[in-house]
């Protein structure tokens, strides 16, 4: 018999949701697999830096591709161009990356980008696929960011260095109605989600202290997304019942399915 403070097949996503999404991918597949779906908005991002950026892509011909870590990454590029109203077409033309599934679909739907390095996961796989990738990279990449970036790109490894020229495109805060959200998901913090998704470092950050307000938590199955948000979760000292290798929502779904089935 589960616990009492448990909410047994319910699946807690800590994540930041995107307005402009109208169906969430990962509450769609997850209901559709039998689960009940919880969601707290972990962040928000204010923009910034646009007019730097903007004129940096315009100079297309200075850099050998754009590095895309994140959606947020997407939007930046994708409002600075809508506000000047300049050509991104040369781009096309050029070596252009992305972290997930996710963010390389943004780049193409909102950029007409084409991006390799979609199955890397995590930004310092991608930059051991791009070093990989045996080219002579004589321009740095183009690399809009946000405030809690890590310094990934900016350790070159390898053989064949690249470089990267930053922006600081926008920041990243704690969502100010975390604590009503969370309450809410919570039945005023007496019970507990089964499965408790975190989709990033920030969101481990920003969620930790109210988490710790439900009466044992952590026996729910805590699962980060990728290796940096498992090493946050490990930092916090959080047991991890499980690891998604992949930023998807089928990525997430395989996990809880193939530890639950094991466990």
């Amino acid at each position: 018999m589960s616990p009492k403070y448990l909410e047994v097949n319910t699946v807690l996503l800590l994540k930041t949701q995107i307005k402009e999404q109208s169906v969430d991918k990962y509450e769609q597949l997850l209901v559709a697999n039998g689960f009940a779906v919880k969601q707290v908005n972990t962040l928000v991002f204010q923009y910034k830096n646009l007019e730097l950026l903007t004129k940096k892509l315009n100079c297309s011909d200075c850099y050998s591709g754009i590095i895309f870590s994140s959606p947020r990454c997407v939007q930046a590029v994708y409002l600075a161009y809508q506000n000047s109203q300049a050509d991104i077409s040369s781009w096309k033309l050029k070596k252009n990356f992305a972290v997930g599934a996710a963010t390389s679909k943004e780049a193409l739907e909102k950029l007409g980008l084409e991006c390799k390095g979609q199955e890397s996961g995590s930004a310092e796989n991608l930059l051991n696929f791009i070093l990989k990738e045996n080219c002579s990279y004589k321009m740095p990449f183009l690399y809009p960011h946000g405030n809690l970036k890590r310094d990934t790109f900016s350790e070159l490894k390898g053989t064949n260095e690249i470089t990267v020229e930053s922006v600081l495109a926008y920041d990243t805060i704690n969502n100010p109605n975390i604590l009503d959200e969370m309450r809410e998901a919570t039945d005023n913090f007496t019970l507990i989600p089964e499965y408790v998704i975190f989709f990033s470092p920030s969101g481990v950050h920003s969620t930790l202290e109210y988490l710790r307000k439900v009466e044992n938590f952590t026996s729910s199955k805590l699962i980060p997304i990728g290796p940096t948000t498992e090493l946050s979760m490990k930092e916090a000292n959080l047991p991890v019942f499980g690891v998604a290798q992949h930023p998807s929502p089928q990525g997430v779904l395989d996990i809880i399915l193939s530890k639950s089935i094991s466990y």
